[in-house]
């Protein structure tokens, strides 16, 4: 107990003390530490701060430039490969309309049937009276509470049922967000993304029909993708909105990038596509695209 006693009465050690006591009585006073060499230390520190600061503020930068490097060569590979599509496309209207001229009467009517034709294969832009359908992602709860559901966005399969609802209608031709849909078109997904043709579109996604609008909006109303189409607008949020293009502001849908010729029968073949004479059968033509959305 004196041992406690004394401790909590002496904390400190009496030779601690002591040896304060002499050293005020014979005058002694710690050493000053020189004000120059704290400000020298205080620089340096300072110095060392300034720079990883503006490292750290650099690095992010970088990031970013290239990152918005990456995006500008997306999209000017994206626009000069729309240029040299569009560019294709009036070069074989070109040859086509000059191969009729240099052919004479028969060449002509030959010009027209492949005109016919073209339309639905998708070889060359179309004009006239429609249908435009825009679908929109469900806007996301403001408290995030739905971040991880992707109930409320569109996909791959939305937008092939409402094309293939446009067919069924009676579309002539169809085109989403300005790419031009043929019988060897695909309406795929990677990850988020909606694909036309392997190109990614962005929300929203803007589907035009040229045919009559008042038999392609009965039509499409009344088929399942009409039905479809109402399910994800009531039970889902996502935005479903129709309207009608008349004669006076008619929708003007590109030719297809994507064409391949696979089959071409003679004007000697018979109508199964088989040519008289020895040699093997040809197959008839025909075709259907890789996945939903394609030309019927």
């Amino acid at each position: 107990m004196s041992l406690l006693t004394e401790v909590m009465q002496r904390p400190l050690d009496p030779g601690y003390a002591a040896a304060a006591q002499r050293r005020r009585e014979a005058g002694e006073q710690r050493p000053a530490r020189p004000r120059a060499l704290t400000a020298l230390a205080a620089l340096v520190l300072g110095g060392l701060l300034a720079v990883a600061g503006v490292r750290a503020a650099a690095g992010a930068p970088d990031a970013d430039r290239g990152r918005a490097d990456l995006l500008e060569r997306v999209r000017t590979g994206t626009a000069r490969a729309d240029a040299l599509a569009a560019r294709a496309a009036a070069l074989r209207e070109g040859n086509t309309a000059l191969a009729a001229r240099l052919g004479g009467a028969g060449a002509a009517a030959a010009g027209q049937a492949a005109g016919a034709l073209a339309v639905a294969a998708g070889a060359t832009a179309v004009t006239g009276p429609g249908l435009e359908v825009l679908l929109q992602d469900a806007p996301r709860d403001p408290t995030g509470a739905d971040a991880t559901s992707s109930s409320g966005r569109v996909v791959d399969r939305d937008v092939q049922l409402l094309v293939n609802g446009l067919w069924q209608a009676g579309a002539e031709a169809v085109a989403v967000n300005g790419l031009r849909l043929s019988s060897l078109s695909s309406i795929r997904a990677a990850g988020d993304a909606v694909l036309v043709d392997y190109r990614p579109l962005t929300p929203p996604y803007r589907v035009q029909a040229v045919g009559d609008p008042a038999a392609l909006q009965t039509g499409l109303a009344s088929s399942v993708a009409g039905r479809y189409l109402q399910v994800l607008q009531d039970n889902y949020g996502i935005g479903v909105r129709v309207g009608a293009r008349p004669g006076d502001d008619p929708l003007t849908l590109p030719a297809a990038s994507r064409l391949q010729l696979r089959v071409a029968r003679g004007p000697g073949a018979d109508a199964a596509g088989s040519v008289p004479g020895p040699g093997a059968p040809s197959s008839a033509p025909g075709g259907t695209g890789d996945d939903g959305g394609g030309a019927p």
